[in-house]
């Protein structure tokens, strides 16, 4: 009630009052109020005029606007507009609001999102002065800020169980719709899949029973309400899913089971039973019969009787045949059915019934009880399934089945195949009735009905009659029967007479007269069936003619199956005769047969008899071996071995006979009973046997489908060779998508079947079983796999198809990390996840980020530079500032991936950018003054943004960037804040000292941020000067520290009082840091620095800008922390502590990481001070101030990981005593990872399988891992600090969490790699021939003693050999016998050899490192006998050095030790990490196990940083054994001749070269036309570039016409004799006047002459300057210019090449590649047609001879051929080449630095002749035409004369003087200026000083006299093998340099200069616009 007397009481002050009194009235609110989303307004269903809903976001926008009817449109009747109402906004009951317009927009700041049933009111109460209180009121107008809240429910059936095509109701509703709102229906394998449907078709609200539950049909009873209906053609788990587009991404879903229909089989009831007396057993069995019938038996064990049956339509009542029945029992049912499919198992069981207790057992499974009640009259259903336990139980009158009456008890029961619905219905308490349905559950089976199967039955006559009996036979077969059906079968056979006239014989047959062997009585060629599985049965039919007695077989199956049968009986006799008599053969033509050995044939011979009478047939076959003159009739075939050789069908096995041709004879004599006749008859044919072919088979088939998520095989293991089971085979697999690849066996790309895959064949494609992984192959695809075995010239081979179902759809989850509002702030980060939720690591998805604009046009992004996780990740992190100036509105992120098994997905996700303040200007007033004495105001203005209001923050910049970076911000601006607040205008303030070593400058940072946050930065910059009084700097401290305590100190504090407090307090720390070297002035450092520090302790850290201030102030007073008492330093640790703890809570609020990251780099500043105090090395140093610096480490590494994102670049935070490294992995990418290949210094690979939790580490897991760096040991007071020899590191590996904490994980295992910085034993040896010259050798020895533990050296060469090494005792090698040696190899590690000595106790291993463990060490010393012994270690190896050498073999000796440190208060322990196999003398390898660390209990809490080091066993002093074991060698001349030629050529071309540069000094570089006029306007130089093409130079007369903006210039005549212009290569510079001033050149035209030898010319480029005005235009001609003979006066016209348009690449780089090739190529500049700049061609021909000498020197010292006699000759070649080639890079810097002292030294020229006046001939006086005036003024002078240029327009009346006195050149070219333009030089190059060049001569000079001298020196101990192995060597050094290097490096250089766009201005031109410099006067402008 106070309440709403408040809010009346401030309506009635903000409103003007009523008149006069009247009644309450309402009126509606006179304004609108609307809340749009980016995709619309949203609606609830109870929104009305009163009532808006507003979609719940971070931050919301309400507009508002008047009602209709009530805007200030409407006038009153006075004539007057209605004022705007006064309204106040509440949100939740909260004023946030008074507005009095009519128009605007309320930006509200909602905080954390609510719950789904919760949500946000803000109400609107307007009073207007047409309205007024108390008498009147409006309408509130409330606004509903809520998010979107989803339910999704089963509407029908609601069973937990959906059959096959049932429907399926679905329905959802929503608290909000829109517009522009869909709902996307998705469900695999429902119809329909998908479904689109828009928010605004929604239903009305459904009844109350549809609901699953209350509470359900409550939420939605308000809500928006939407149905679906959906059927699954397919059983199993199917998952529905409603998802909402356009607008943040919400789905939900359902899980349906849905089962396959169950086949009803049988039904029965009983009659009414007595409950007490008549209780019910019935026993039950399902039986298979065949594969295909199934017998089903019911039994009632109490034989009640009067049951009541019905079957269903596919079933066959049977009695059974072999089933025995108790007297006892009753059968109540005996059926059996016909099945196709699935195999069945027996199956039994029984029921029973007794006093209202229902026992259910099944085959082995307990028995289930269920108690019926049948006292209650109320129904109840059961569900039970043997298989899951009782599925569903329930007890209702709604059950799931109907009942027959009011007390129906109903159970469903369910055993593997078998379903049974019970129903028992009680009557009266002592009745009961009975009924039972059987049903069967089909899964994978096909009931069939018995009308479905035809009768199988087979008739056959025997075709003759007995000589003595006269009788035939009638036969027939039919499927053998079971036992329990044989009884079923009935057969009557009907005899009639030959004219059907009358039944002759009756006979009926069951299935008992069958006979056995029926099928002798028929011919088995005639039975088109397996005899052994059918049942035959015989009639013997008397024969009374010869005529065919017709007969009639009728079969019957019971009652239910009858077939009838005509078959004739045939009784026939003739004569006896054979017929026919052939040995069948595929092509009656045949002659011979060929056959394989291996395989088992067969030979039938076609032997036809008329007989009929009884016979005798003897029948006989022969084998002969064939030769070439026939067979061998003398020597037949053994056929013992042959099965059938009396009868007509013969087998020949495998193996029986060898290879060759063979004739088979096949003899039959038939003999008549009762005859002396004998009918014969024989064949023959050849056989060929052969090698049999191979068999190649794959299991399976030739098709198969394999699962997408199945592992499967290629069994290709029953292939074989039938002729013999010996021998190998090979196999080959092959794989293509396309069948026709293997028609050519040739491959395409496009059709391999796996990425690995690089030709036809498979990946693995050898062994006979290819096992492939699951996912391997893209599924929805037919892979042809071919399967190729061959043996010897054999091949087979044998094919399948594969068929890959299709893998389920990728599933994209996106969303957003970081900056996640409505538009993201351009200076944050922007991070998001866009996972693959249903990928594994298996399947390699591949990512793929694109940027587009609002218009769907993609945007070129940098995404390496922008981004910390490139473009190829699930993971998007893109820097803060990027987005600083947006060229569009909005933007797209795209993101699709794919999977290397072809399936793919995409999202996109939509942006906008709320763009900064527009920039306007501040500045700095006064510009400068004196440091803590002058008070300086900044001021902004001409600042805009929308989003208001604005705020200013202005920040002093610190040196804390410099010296301590964090690599994941931006731009770090780390410093006090000097103000922060909405005025533009900052109150007086003091400023510290500036920089020293930038003039005294300090530079501040204006951040001006609107109402999102975003902001604009202005840097500026004031020049402070050092105070003069230092006396008045201890007043100004106290000053500022009074002011700074009494503002922190301040009950009311606020946040602008702790800014400025905190400011002040730096301003006074740097007082103190100012006065601390000043030795005149003494003040207390101590106290005062621990007067700062109190007042810091003061300030509250509420907000990150008072962070902000506190670390600055503890940076600046720890500064000097030596000046500071512990108690200061610890009071500084305490703050430092809070303040991490209070930045990590405004991270975690604020959600958004590069400002509580630029704090960060100020904490660690402050703890790098502290540690790098003398108070590491107090021995009163307490562990528990060190584990406070750890722990602020913690904090700072968890602020810090909160704003990295998985897969992103590593995070360093370095400073100047230690690095932190952060990187973050996903647990597939960091599981078991340990790379090969590594290039970080100091390396930590973790191997992370479990949580703290104890519970597995799941792929999707992210793992953070912190690395610290010291270089020195950070915990001196500790043991092992002198011994330590690395760095000390620091790790710490924690699970990130989706909020960003850090969960600690123990890492199961670590590798860790540690720099050394000393600890090794290192020496170089003498290697040199041994004494026999066999061997290149060397050797060391050392001293051991009793604690000398293992051992370790490793060699260390550039060689690639291996070394034997040879251990002895002692240092007296004569005759000494090693007592251990080792191989030592370069790519593999070092093994033991010939004596047997273990290495199993050494723990490192690698090549070229050998160990000598203790076991060996320990015998050396008990077999001398003494406490210390010499060890001598000699290496052997075969490559063989010619003299003595110590440079190419060093020798490291180490022995290291792991310590780790288990947290700040513990000790090292050498025994938790073991040194690793891969510590060399670079680094030490550590391995840290976590289940060998022994737990312990320790006395603080442990700190989470676990530290590592490694510590040195010192070893003995060395001794190089060299000199005792290398021999001396032999000389000659080789070398000296060598060089005296080489000096030959060299002095005859310096006369050359010489000469050829006296010629070039007489060239003119600017050559003025004859012809030009001194009246003349305009004045141009214009340069010609000729080609360097082959005959690219001209002879023929150029003509130029100018062509500008004002006019053109007539044709004139490029006149340059006697000076040759127009060459090859060459450059000319031509001075032309013009009558008038042409403006701006357009174009010139060019025309040639036909004249002269060469008339064609390639014009490349030019270039044309006014001389006047100094502005150049740039052609680019790149033409051939050629004569035609047609058109003589042709013309080729350029024009000016736009400055903007990049180059075409080919000919920038050709331009280029000439260029580099003419200057930078030694030895062809020197031939080249014209040398351009000071570099002439005597000094390129002798830099050439120093770098070739230099390079044989480099040869003949680091040549080392090998002297082995048993390699070939060619091989030393080889080597010498090599040496060769490489010694030849070796000579590079020496090359280049000498071309740099000649090239660019700048000599004191002798006079420049900048201008040349040719001599013209009379021939072109018509052309040329010179004045005698013009004649008069020229002379030598002109070129050291430079004045200003006549102006344009005056040119009438020009003086003569004018042309003298440097008419055509500017003022502004000093003589160094000209000197460049004249030599070709650009103004980019260096200028050195003239003195320079007799550097480079000096150089010159010496390298070619020490080294012909060493060359000399060296060759004269070569034998003549040696030197002529080091001259091939020096030729190669040379032909490299020639050919090689130097093209190949301007090839290189070229190439890459020409793969960015170029422009002209890339290009060298003679003359180049100089850049004019920002004056001084503009500079404070600039600044601000």
């Amino acid at each position: 009630m106070a309440a709403l007397l408040l809010l009346l009481l401030q309506l009635l002050a903000c409103c003007p009052r009523g008149s006069a009194a009247s009644p309450v009235r309402l009126q509606p609110s006179p304004l609108w109020v609307s809340c749009p989303g980016p995709h619309g307004q949203v609606f609830q269903r109870q929104d009305n005029e009163h009532k808006v809903s507003c979609l719940w976001n971070s931050t919301v926008t309400l507009h508002y606007q008047p009602a209709p009817g009530a805007g200030p449109e409407v006038e009153r009747e006075e004539g007057q507009r209605p004022s705007p109402p006064c309204c106040l906004w509440y949100l939740n009951s909260g004023s946030v609001r008074n507005i009095s317009r009519w128009s605007g927009q309320v930006v509200l700041q909602t905080g954390q999102a609510p719950s789904p049933e919760t949500s946000s009111l803000l109400t609107v109460q307007c009073s207007s002065a047409s309205c007024a209180a108390p008498e009147c009121f409006h309408h509130n107008v409330s606004v509903e800020i809520s998010v979107q809240d989803m339910r999704l429910f089963v509407i029908r059936p609601q069973t937990p169980i959906i059959r096959v095509w049932q429907p399926v109701e679905l329905g959802w509703c929503a608290r909000l719709k829109s517009a522009g709102w869909q709902y996307r229906f998705r469900s695999r394998g429902g119809v329909p899949s998908t479904l689109l449907l828009p928010s605004s078709e929604h239903q009305d609200t459904s009844p109350p029973a549809v609901y699953p539950t209350a509470e359900l049909q409550k939420t939605c009873a308000t809500y928006y309400s939407y149905r679906l209906t959906v059927c699954y053609g397919q059983p199993g788990i199917h998952v529905a899913l409603v998802s909402i587009e356009q607008m943040p991404h919400m789905s939900f879903n359902l899980s349906l089971k849905v089962e396959r229909d169950l086949v009803h089989v049988l039904s029965i009831s009983s009659k009414l039973l007595s409950v007490a007396q008549q209780p019910l057993s019935l026993s039950w069995w399902l039986q298979p019969l065949t594969l295909s019938t199934l017998a089903y038996r019911l039994v009632d064990t109490q034989a009640i009787g009067g049951w009541l049956r019905s079957y269903s339509s596919f079933t066959l009542p049977s009695n059974f045949c072999s089933t025995s029945q108790n007297l006892d029992e009753t059968v109540v049912a005996s059926v059996y059915f016909h099945v196709d499919g699935k195999r069945f198992e027996e199956l039994a069981g029984e029921l029973r019934l007794f006093n209202g207790t229902l026992s259910l057992t099944a085959g082995k499974e307990a028995p289930i009880h269920v108690n019926l009640y049948p006292g209650k009259t109320n129904s109840s259903t059961y569900i039970f399934r043997y298989n899951q336990g009782t599925f569903y139980t329930s007890k209702d009158n709604n059950g799931t089945f109907s009942t027959d009456g009011p007390n129906t008890h109903t159970v469903f029961y369910q055993y593997k195949e078998l379903s049974y619905l019970l129903t028992i219905q009680f009557l009266a308490l002592q009745w009961y009735k009975f009924k039972m349905y059987l049903y069967l559950n089909q899964k994978k089976s096909l009931i069939r009905s018995l009308p479905e199967r035809d009768l199988d039955v087979h008739v056959f006559s025997s075709g003759r009659s007995s000589f003595l009996q006269n009788f035939s036979y009638l036969v027939w077969f039919i499927p053998t029967q079971h036992p329990m059906l044989q009884c079923e079968w009935t057969f009557y056979l009907q005899l009639f007479g030959t004219k059907k006239d009358h039944v002759v014989q009756n006979s009926t047959y069951t299935y008992n007269n069958h006979v056995k062997n029926a099928a002798r009585f028929v011919r088995r060629s005639a039975l088109p069936f397996d005899a052994e599985k059918y049942t035959g049965f015989v009639a013997e039919v008397n024969c009374t003619s010869s005529a065919p007695i017709p007969a009639l077989l009728s079969v019957r199956v019971k009652d239910h199956t009858a077939k009838t049968i005509e078959a004739p009986v045939v009784c026939a006799k003739r004569e006896c005769r054979i017929t026919r008599c052939w040995i069948q053969r595929p092509n009656p033509k045949s002659l011979i047969l060929f056959k394989k050995k291996a395989v088992e044939f067969y030979l039938f011979t076609k032997l036809d008899i008329d007989c009929n009478v009884g016979i005798t047939v003897n029948i006989l076959w022969h084998v002969y071996p064939t030769k070439e003159s026939g067979p061998d009739w003398s020597n037949p075939v053994n056929t013992s071995v042959l099965y059938g050789t009396k009868m007509v069908h013969l087998t020949v096995p495998k193996n029986a006979l060898d290879y060759g041709v063979y004739l088979f004879h096949f003899t039959a004599e038939v003999i008549p009973i009762r005859s002396s006749t004998v009918l014969k008859a024989f064949d023959v044919i050849y056989v060929a046997i052969e090698k049999a072919d191979l068999t190649a088979n794959i299991s399976g088939g030739s098709v198969r489908t394999v699962g997408f998520s199945e592992s499967w095989t290629l069994d290709g293991s029953k292939s074989s060779d039938p002729d013999s089971d010996g021998g190998q085979m090979r196999f080959t697999w092959y794989c293509t998508k396309d069948w026709e690849d293997y028609k050519t066996m040739k491959f395409s790309l496009k059709n391999r079947c796996h990425p690995l895959q690089k030709d036809l064949r498979w990946i693995t494609h050898s062994g006979p079983i290819q096992t492939i992984p699951p996912e391997s192959l893209p599924g929805s695809t037919l892979y042809y796999f071919r399967l190729v075995v061959q043996k010897g010239k054999r091949k087979a081979y044998a094919d399948q198809i594969i068929e890959v179902d299709p893998g389920p759809p990728l599933i994209l989850n996106v969303r957003c990390i970081e900056n996640c509002g409505r538009s993201i702030i351009p200076t944050e980060r922007f991070s998001l996840s866009g996972k693959c939720s249903n990928c594994k690591p298996s399947n390699k998805p591949l990512y793929y980020w694109s940027l587009f604009s609002d218009t769907s046009k993609e945007i070129h992004f940098d995404w390496d530079s922008k981004t910390s996780t490139g473009r190829f990740g699930a993971y998007m992190s893109i820097h803060a500032l990027t987005f600083m100036k947006p060229a569009y509105q909005s933007y797209v992120l795209h993101l699709s991936v794919t999977t290397w098994d072809g399936r793919s997905s995409s999202s996109t996700i939509p942006f906008t950018v709320n763009i900064p303040p527009r920039a306007g200007r501040c500045n700095i007033s006064p510009h400068y003054g004196i440091a803590f004495l002058t008070k300086f105001v900044v001021k902004c203005r001409g600042f805009y943004d929308t989003q208001l209001p604005l705020t200013y923050k202005v920040i002093l910049a610190s040196h804390v960037p410099e010296t301590t970076a964090v690599t994941s911000v931006a731009e770090n601006t780390f410093g006090p804040i000097l103000y922060y607040g909405y005025e533009s205008t900052t109150p007086p303030s003091f400023l510290p000292v500036g920089d020293p070593y930038h003039k005294h400058t300090l530079t501040l940072h204006v951040q001006v941020r609107d109402f999102l946050g975003a902001f604009t930065q202005v840097t500026l910059r004031v020049h402070m000067k050092n105070p003069h009084k230092i006396q008045s700097l201890s007043a100004v401290f106290h000053e500022l520290l009074a002011s700074a305590n009494r503002l922190s100190v301040s009950s009311a504090q606020q946040t602008g009082d702790g800014i400025r407090a905190g400011y002040l307090a730096y301003l006074a720390a740097s007082v103190l840091n100012y006065i601390i070297d000043i030795p005149t002035v003494q003040l207390p450092q101590a106290q005062l620095r621990e007067r700062v520090v109190n007042t810091a302790l003061s300030i509250s850290v509420r907000s990150i800008m008072e962070i902000n201030q506190v670390a600055a102030v503890l940076s600046e007073v720890t500064q000097a922390v030596e000046r500071m008492n512990i108690r200061s330093q610890d009071l500084a640790i305490g703050k430092l502590t809070e303040v991490t703890r209070a930045l990590l809570r405004q991270r975690l609020r604020s959600r958004l990481s590069e400002e509580a990251e630029i704090q960060t780099s100020g904490i660690l500043k402050c703890l790098a001070h502290i540690l790098s105090s003398d108070l590491l090395r107090l021995k009163n140093a307490s562990a528990d101030g060190f584990k406070n610096i750890f722990s602020i480490m913690e904090g700072v590494i968890e602020i810090v990981s909160m704003g990295k994102v998985p897969e992103e670049i590593e995070t360093l935070m370095e400073t100047d005593y230690w690095n932190i490294t952060l990187v973050k992995k996903e647990a597939w990418n960091i599981t078991d990872y340990l790379p090969t290949t590594y290039t970080c210094r100091n390396c930590f690979f973790p191997i992370v399988k479990q949580k703290a939790d104890g519970s597995a580490v799941v792929p999707n897991t992210v793992v953070a891992t912190a690395l610290l760096e010291f270089d020195e040991t950070p915990f001196p007071w500790l043991g092992y600090t002198s011994d330590i020899i690395s760095v000390v590191i620091g790790y710490k590996v924690a699970e990130s969490t989706r909020n960003g904490d850090l969960i600690p994980m123990k890492p199961e295992k670590a590798d860790i790699f540690l720099a050394r910085r000393g600890g090794i034993t290192a020496f170089n040896i003498v290697m040199g021939p041994d004494k026999t010259q066999a061997y290149t050798i060397g050797g060391f020895s050392f001293e051991l003693n009793e604690t000398t533990t293992n051992v370790y050296f490793q060699i260390m060469t550039s060689l690639k050999v291996t070394f034997r090494v040879l251990v002895f005792a002692g240092t007296n090698l004569t005759h000494a016998q090693p007592v251990a040696s080792f191989s030592a190899f370069h790519n593999m590690p070092t093994v033991a050899s010939g004596n047997g000595t273990s290495t199993a106790d050494c723990s490192i291993s690698g090549p070229y490192i050998v160990c000598l463990p203790q076991s060996l060490l320990n015998k050396i010393l008990q077999e001398s006998g003494l406490d210390s012994q010499n060890i001598s270690v000699i290496l052997e190896t075969h490559y063989v050095l010619r003299y003595p050498n110590r440079k190419l073999v060093d020798v490291c000796i180490f022995n290291d030790r792991c310590l780790h440190l288990d947290g700040v208060e513990g000790e090292w322990n050498k025994d938790t990490c073991r040194i690793g196999s891969l510590t060399d003398w670079e680094k030490i390898h550590c391995v840290c196990d976590s289940k060998q660390t022994r737990q312990r209990l320790p006395s603080l809490p442990s700190s989470n940083i676990k530290f590592l080091a490694a510590k040195v066993v010192v070893l003995p002093n060395t001794v190089d054994l060299g000199r005792d074991l290398i021999a001396d060698i032999p000389k000659n001349p080789l070398t000296l001749i060598t060089v005296l030629s080489i000096f030959a050529i060299f002095l005859f071309l310096c006369c050359w070269a010489i000469g050829k540069d006296r010629v070039e000094k007489e060239i003119k570089y600017i050559i003025v036309l004859p012809d030009n006029e001194a009246s003349d306007e305009g004045s141009f130089l214009v340069t010609l570039y000729t080609g360097s093409r082959w005959n690219a130079g001209t002879t023929a007369e150029v003509f130029l016409q100018l062509i500008g903006q004002y006019g053109r210039s007539k044709f004139r005549c490029l006149w340059h004799q006697p000076s040759p212009a127009f060459q090859r290569g060459s450059i000319d510079c031509f001075l032309v006047t013009t009558k008038k001033n042409l403006g701006d050149i357009r174009s010139f035209k060019l025309r040639l002459s036909d004249e002269g030898k060469s008339p064609s010319w390639f014009v490349s480029r030019a270039e044309v300057e006014d001389m006047s005005t100094r502005k150049v235009w740039f052609f680019l001609c790149r033409k051939w210019l050629f004569i035609d003979k047609n058109n003589p006066s042709r013309d080729w016209k350029f024009s000016v090449a736009d400055p903007e348009v990049p180059l075409p690449k080919l000919d920038y780089f050709l331009i280029n590649f000439n260029r580099r090739l003419t200057e930078y190529h030694l030895w062809l500049s020197i031939f080249a047609p014209v040398i351009t700049g000071a570099f002439t061609r005597f000094q390129r021909l002798s830099t050439f001879l120093a770098v070739i000498l230099f390079s044989f020197l480099v040869n003949i010292m680091f040549f080392n051929a090998e002297k082995d006699e048993e390699t070939p000759i060619y091989l030393r070649y080889l080597r010498s080449i090599t040496v060769g080639i490489e010694c030849a890079l070796l000579t590079l810097p020496v090359e280049m630095l000498i071309i740099a002292l000649f090239k660019y030294s700048q000599k004191d020229p002798p006079p420049v002749v900048t201008k040349m006046y040719p001599k013209v001939d009379s021939r072109y006086w018509n052309n040329c035409i010179i004045s005698e005036k013009d004649a008069n003024v020229i002379d030598t002078d002109e070129q050291t004369v430079s004045v200003s240029s006549p102006q344009t327009g005056k040119g009438s009346q020009k003086s003569s003087s004018n042309l003298t006195e440097g008419g055509f050149f500017s003022k502004g070219r000093t003589l160094s200026t000209t000197i460049r333009q004249l030599r070709k030089i650009p103004d980019t190059e260096p200028l050195l000083c003239w003195w320079w060049v007799c550097v480079a001569w000096a150089l010159v000079l010496g390298i070619t006299v020490l080294s012909s001298f060493f060359i000399v020196l060296y060759g004269l101990s070569y034998g003549y093998q040696t030197s002529r192995e080091w001259l091939i060597a020096s030729g190669t050094s040379f032909l490299e340099n020639l050919f090689f290097h130097s093209i190949l490096k301007s090839l290189l250089f070229s190439a890459i200069s020409s793969i960015r766009a170029k422009y002209l201005e890339d290009i060298r031109w003679v003359t180049q616009e100089k850049h004019v410099e920002v004056s001084s006067a503009e500079e404070p402008e600039r600044v601000t």
